[in-house]
């Protein structure tokens, strides 16, 4: 039969469907069987398409695809290690920031710490300035109380003479 051989009398089905179909199919990145380009032509089209065509046209796209494919299998595995990698390299950034900020919260005590000895060793040495001031000042008044003393003692003994020293 000349119709049989042709391939193209009552053809429910274009070649452009069925490529399309294919291409839809093969979009997710997995092989695409004849089996499961008719049941996607059958579901989108209402019609599976004879075999013989269907699976040829399959394999003839196919063809094309299988360099691709590993290809494509190849870029599907580099970005899988990519995103590990991005991953990876996102729980070592989180992971440094976490120590980053305990390193600063510590920095933050220590000058804090510090700077509360600081303040408070000033405020000793402030104190311990003003308690000398006044012992410097007490002793004045005792040494000058003493030569006042002395002098009254010299003005009370009989014979002294107050000038003398």
């Amino acid at each position: 039969m000349i119709a049989d051989r042709l391939g193209w009398v009552n053809r429910k089905l274009t070649n452009q469907q069925i490529e399309s179909t294919y291409q839809a199919l093969s979009s997710t990145g997995e092989a695409v069987s004849g089996r499961a380009l008719r049941a996607a032509l059958k579901a989108r089209y209402g019609a599976a398409g004879k075999t013989a065509r269907v699976f040829a046209i399959c394999r003839s796209l196919g063809a094309g695809r299988g360099d691709e494919s590993a290809t494509l299998a190849a870029l599907r595995r580099r970005l899988a290690d990519a995103e590990q990698a991005a991953a990876a390299a996102e729980a070592a950034r989180v992971a440094a920031l976490e120590r980053a900020e305990r390193s600063e919260s510590r920095e933050i005590a220590h000058q804090d710490r510090w700077a509360n000895e600081i303040h408070e060793l000033r405020q000793t040495a402030q104190q311990l300035q003003a308690e000398h001031r006044r012992r410097v000042a007490l002793e004045d008044q005792v040494l000058r109380l003493q030569r006042e003393l002395q002098i009254l003692r010299l003005r009370r003994e009989p014979g002294a003479n107050p000038g003398q020293d």
